[in-house]
């Protein structure tokens, strides 16, 4: 499949009229919604297009576009198409049918190949110029951990591409279950979001920072709001990718439940208050998010980052790690920060850990002294109130959730098993990467992830 699919355009929304020599006014806010649908998410993502239509777009003020790939066997309704269909958001009350405007039918394509993505951006940036832009990415996440059978493709759909297994049941946008049994067995490549399982692919962590960073010179800004309504995305790791090319980021470190973001009360806020900044726009959809599963038995987290305020989190990180690497030759140390890690609240199978509770513990483990010293220091910083600190907003609902404080870090119980990890901008920033190898190098034992049997 080439990078820039045909676009072949049934219908096209006609251009506002303007004087000859104009140019076109700009909107406050284009919200750009990717709903990668080809997996067992069809039937939620369209769920989310319902909502999102239960607002719809306000012409000249904030712009709703909608770029959904369906599969072929996961759900019968609204026409039961399946492909890519490029949609200008508008009003609708009846959730078993899509109101909005066709722009454009694609055909097949493939939401892993980074060039369908950056063709939709351009599209919205060229028909629908605004101050601002959000990119919600709608799909499965995996932190930034992408499973082998899933690694990129080139853009090529493979014949005969293995679809994913099914989810747990009640969750979104979470790892499959036979990949977790693969996962020690086979390397890993950097983290990966929109899914799609009829071409085998999905955008890895180079990929999506490639569509980030060309969206950026595209609008000559950086992206004002890249959210990701999937699992596990607010990660350090994730966001230092991003940081370069976008303001704010929002997403969930734990896994999301299964109606993902609430889009119609978000785009009525914005729609109400068009000139919101991105950190207001990010605090607002952290707000609207825990609001909608407050009275539930969901467990859910959210958090808004400030990608402009991650220098001195990064700093004080990477001095940490260096002590941790100075002093791992203590059996002391090894047997705290193991203990350390056994207390921390953990995603993904104990892959990813909430890095403020981790540095909290580890204090407490190693008692008085330099080590202690960067770990108060780390939590200051994450604690710092805006515009200073990294944490826009972050909220929290389940009791087990309580210590989630909006970024986690990678730290896996077992030897390393992402040969790819040292890929990272923040793995080459810092020296997390190295403590990661020599403390897991070491002979521990005690208690192990259940993702290492």
């Amino acid at each position: 499949m080439p990078d820039t699919p045909t676009e072949k355009r049934p219908f096209l929304l006609r251009p506002r009229s303007k004087k000859p020599g104009t140019a076109k006014a700009k909107a406050d806010w284009l919200v750009m919604a990717y709903l990668a649908a080809d997996n067992d998410l069809e039937g939620e993502l369209l769920a989310d297009l319902a909502e999102m239509e239960r607002v719809g777009s306000t012409p000249g003020v904030v712009e709703v576009l909608a770029q959904v790939d369906r599969s072929r066997g996961h759900d019968a309704s609204k026409g039961n198409w399946h492909g890519t269909r490029r949609y200008y958001v508008t009003r609708g009350e009846n959730p078993r049918r899509i109101h909005s405007r066709l722009l454009a039918d694609l055909g097949p394509t493939n939401t892993g190949d980074p060039g369908v993505l950056e063709s939709y951006i351009r599209f919205g940036a060229q028909r629908y110029p605004a101050k601002a832009t959000a990119l919600v990415l709608m799909n499965h996440g995996s932190g930034f951990y992408v499973p082998p059978e899933m690694l990129s493709h080139g853009g090529e759909k493979p014949a005969g591409g293995e679809r994913s297994p099914t989810p747990r049941p009640r969750r979104r946008r979470v790892l499959f279950s036979t990949t977790q049994e693969r996962l020690p067995e086979r390397p890993q490549t950097n983290r990966g979001i929109a899914y799609d399982d009829g071409a085998g692919d999905c955008l890895d962590n180079q990929e999506l920072k490639r569509v980030v960073a060309n969206a950026h010179r595209l609008l000559g800004r950086k992206v004002d709001v890249v959210g990701m309504d999937a699992c596990l995305m607010t990660m350090l790791e994730v966001a230092y990718q991003l940081r370069d090319h976008a303001e704010v980021l929002v997403g969930s470190e734990e896994l999301e439940p299964g109606a993902g973001w609430p889009h119609a009360a978000i785009l009525g806020d914005l729609t109400k208050t068009p000139a919101m900044t991105a950190s207001v726009l990010g605090a607002t959809i952290v707000r609207r998010y825990v609001e909608s599963y407050r009275h539930g038995a969901e467990e859910a987290t959210q958090s808004a980052i400030d990608l402009g305020q991650l220098g001195d989190l990064v700093e004080v990180v990477d001095l940490l790690a260096r002590r941790l690497l100075a002093g791992l030759k203590s059996a002391a140390l090894t047997a705290a920060v193991h203990g350390a890690w056994c207390r921390t609240l953990k995603f993904f199978d104990g892959l990813y850990v909430d890095i403020h509770h981790l540095a909290g513990n580890l204090a407490k483990a190693a008692g008085p002294g330099p080590m202690a010293d960067a770990c108060f220091e780390l939590q200051r910083v994450i604690d710092s109130p805006g515009p200073r600190g990294p944490i826009i907003a972050a909220g929290h609902v389940g009791p087990r959730m309580t210590r989630a404080r909006g970024l986690s870090i990678y730290f896996p119980a077992y030897r390393d098993p992402s040969i790819h990890y040292r890929e990272l901008d923040f793995a080459k920033r810092t020296a997390w990467g190295e403590f990661l190898e020599a403390h897991l190098d070491t002979d521990r034992g005690g208690e192990r992830s259940p993702v290492a049997r």
